[in-house]
């Protein structure tokens, strides 16, 4: 991407999508449409046009899922949850969703923003996000599971955990537990699934930026 997309949690954003889309396409093979919207994603350069094609996939998701269900594939659980991760990053690289709203707030603030520290101020903020989700996650549960329930418990904990490698691994645990549990049906399992896998994706995010060492870009 060309310097009109300044804020360079995009592509790794970005990278989280595509990846997520291949491992469906791989499954799929003969969607067509999935295809051509990976073509466009992996060549784009205007943040227009990323809009654009987030907006596409967020129409085609439905077809998607039924696509992916229809397929009656032993992994089904983890195809759905590749769907889940890219409709959530999706989301989240929307204007009007959190990452630039919180980099407009860290522009409006006494705060020294260094290609050094950049990525320590939204990791933080980041975190926050990531404990929401868990509560959230929580709240849905009530009628379900008691306070005991083990999956309960990681929840509980990836809700007030500030350590990132702690928050990875509760991510997986909690994922790998919903996979396994058989007191919900699908329905409420994949229900479940698409809330953890918008903590997933912004955990993703983090990992891929940091691989990067991006922050913002020098105008």
């Amino acid at each position: 991407m060309n310097n009109e997309i300044e804020i360079d949690f995009l592509e790794p954003g970005l990278a989280i999508i595509i990846s997520s889309l291949e491992n469906i396409e791989a499954e799929l093979k003969n969607n067509k449409e999935l295809t051509f919207l990976l073509d466009e994603l992996n060549e784009v350069e205007e943040l227009e046009d990323l809009v654009k094609m987030l907006t596409r996939l967020k129409s085609l998701e439905k077809q998607l899922l039924l696509e992916i269900k229809a397929l009656n594939h032993m992994e089904e659980f983890d195809i759905v949850s590749d769907l889940q991760v890219a409709s959530a990053m999706s989301d989240f690289l929307t204007p009007d969703e959190f990452l630039f709203k919180f980099t407009e707030l860290v522009e409006t603030k006494d705060i020294v923003v260094t290609q050094e520290n950049i990525l320590e101020i939204f990791k933080e903020e980041i975190i926050k996000q990531v404990n929401k989700i868990y509560k959230d996650t929580i709240s849905e549960l009530n009628n379900i599971f008691d306070n005991e329930n083990e999956f309960v418990k990681i929840l509980k904990i990836g809700s007030e955990e500030k350590n990132l490698n702690d928050l990875r691994e509760a991510s997986k645990l909690a994922i790998n537990l919903l996979k396994i549990e058989r007191r919900i049906d699908k329905e409420k399992k994949y229900e479940i699934l698409s809330i953890l896998n918008r903590a997933e994706s912004l955990i993703s995010l983090i990992d891929i930026w940091s691989q990067y060492e991006m922050g913002f870009e020098e105008e």
